[in-house]
């Protein structure tokens, strides 16, 4: 069985790309994210640190990347 499926977003690539870096975007493509916090300076940059908490049925969850 093979599966495929497409999406065509109306927008000039470097926008699209800012919108998805964007972490208040987030949400809406990350199931269950209910909140984001930079951790440090320069994000995007090698080293950078984000904390991502989700909500997931009767679980929360931190993650920190």
């Amino acid at each position: 069985m093979k599966y495929s499926t497409e999406i065509v977003i109306d927008l000039p690539r470097e926008e699209f790309l800012k919108k998805l870096e964007e972490p208040e975007n987030m949400k809406h493509w990350q199931r269950g994210l209910v909140k984001t916090e930079q951790l440090s300076q320069n994000p995007g940059q090698e080293g950078a640190r984000m904390s991502l908490a989700y909500k997931m049925g009767k679980r929360d969850m931190e993650l920190v990347e």
